[in-house]
This record gives structure tokens, C-alpha cells and sequence, in this order.
């Protein structure tokens, strides 16, 4: 498993690995008087250049791959067709991907797939067994970000990655048999206008963090450069 310098990407198996795209954001933008009909495809460009970086022979998107909840709209349908194009794609069903049957894309349940030694799940659902058993479970669905203070003192969100070590007796009231040093790895979102500051104290999305499967406040936080800033629990934000 390779985490791509720089990008909200993992590299596995001659698979890339992003979530969270919420392609289609245009309608919402502009309801907030943004006008940027062009973002989508930016993010599409993107995706693009990685596979021919990474020279990837498949995408795998863990869920909300589009904006609209309830529906396919024309322009993400339109952006998957090309992905499809371009390498075999895989999506882990997502909380916003209703409506999604019948894209250019293969279509896997919520509770997610295993990819080599990764379980991957979108992260708004309990993951499968198959999963559990594997040796990292990656996760999107939280965008995780930490509010940061720059020498002027403005405080601006940047994504990170997570990385945490599982609660052996929280899994195991969920779970009969699972892999007892499994790690969960939070992706954050591709999407650079999704995300949310996550601290210690914070509302946790999901059954994975609301139940406490995995030691979050311990969990090591990096940039999207490699840099560890520490454990979470000692992070102000």
C-alpha cells in the first residue's frame, strides 16, 4: 500500500484508491452564488493524470461518488463513462450514491470488498467480515481535516490521513472473528471542497467510529506530504 505524495490517493495492486468525489457539486455551488461549471471536470482531470502517474489498471472510488443524493445527474453519469474508458472502475456504494445502478462502473454493496491485504468500505455502514479479517481497512465518509493556525494566525482546514489501532473487545461485541491488528486507515476526501475538522472530542460519522472499533484518539495524523503531526488526542482544533 502506497500513499500518494501530495494526493488524497492510495496505490494497491495496480489499483487507485480515492472516495468522496461528490461529482455534480456545481448545483449546490451555485444555489451559494458560486458560479464554477467547469469543477467537476477539474476533478475528473485529476483522476485522470494520477492513473497515468500511477499507470493504474483500476479505480476504485469508496462511495459518494456523486453530490445529488437520490439520483444519477447527467454530469456525473457523463464524468464515469469517461473514467470507464480510461481503466476498469469500482465503486463501494456510498450514503450519497442512490440511483447509481446502470453507470459505467461496477457497482459493490456498502459493506465493501477486499482488495490484496485492504478492506474497503465507504465507512457509513458496517463493514463485511471479509473486511474485518483483512490487514487495513480503509475508510472515506469522514473527510477528515484538522483546523490549522499559519503565522498570521489564520486557521484554515487541511485533509489528513488517519491511521488507527482497533479496540479488540468494541470489535469483538460486532464481530465473531476478525484480525486482532487489523488497522483503519480514514481517507480524505478527493473532493477538495468536502471536509470537516475532526478532533478528539468530536461527532463521530458511522458505526466504525460511534462504536468505537478503533483507538481514534490515538490515531496518527499525517499531511497529505508524509508529515506525522502527532497523535490525535495532542492536536488542538
Amino acid at each position: 500500500m502506497r500513499f500518494l505524495y501530495n494526493a488524497p490517493a492510495i496505490l494497491h495492486n495496480k489499483a487507485l484508491i480515492i472516495g468522496d468525489t461528490h461529482f455534480g457539486m456545481e448545483d449546490r455551488l451555485r444555489q451559494e452564488g458560486i458560479f464554477d461549471e467547469e469543477f467537476s471536470e477539474r476533478i475528473f482531470i485529476r483522476i485522470k493524470e494520477l492513473l497515468a502517474e500511477t499507470r493504474a489498471e483500476k479505480l476504485i472510488i469508496l462511495g459518494d461518488v456523486k453530490e445529488r443524493i437520490t439520483a444519477l445527474d447527467p454530469r456525473t453519469a457523463d464524468i464515469l463513462a469517461k473514467l470507464s474508458l480510461l481503466c476498469e472502475l469500482i465503486i463501494v456504494r456510498g450514503n450519497h450514491d442512490g440511483g447509481i445502478e446502470g453507470c459505467a462502473a461496477k457497482i459493490v454493496p456498502s459493506d465493501g470488498f477486499v482488495h490484496g491485504r485492504l478492506g474497503l468500505v465507504h465507512g457509513h455502514g458496517w463493514p463485511s467480515k471479509e473486511c474485518m479479517a483483512a490487514e487495513y481497512l480503509v475508510s472515506a465518509h469522514q473527510h477528515p481535516q484538522l483546523s490549522l493556525v499559519d503565522r498570521s494566525g489564520r486557521r484554515h482546514g487541511e485533509p489528513v490521513w488517519m491511521l488507527a489501532t482497533p479496540d479488540a473487545k468494541n470489535i469483538a461485541a460486532h464481530y465473531k472473528e476478525f484480525n486482532k491488528k487489523i488497522r483503519l486507515v480514514l481517507m480524505p476526501a478527493f473532493n477538495p471542497l468536502v471536509g470537516a475538522s475532526f478532533t478528539a472530542a468530536g461527532a463521530r460519522m458511522g458505526p466504525l467510529l460511534s462504536n468505537n472499533l478503533f483507538k481514534m484518539d490515538a490515531a496518527s495524523v499525517y499531511r497529505l506530504d508524509g508529515t506525522l503531526l502527532g497523535e490525535l488526542k495532542n492536536i488542538k482544533g
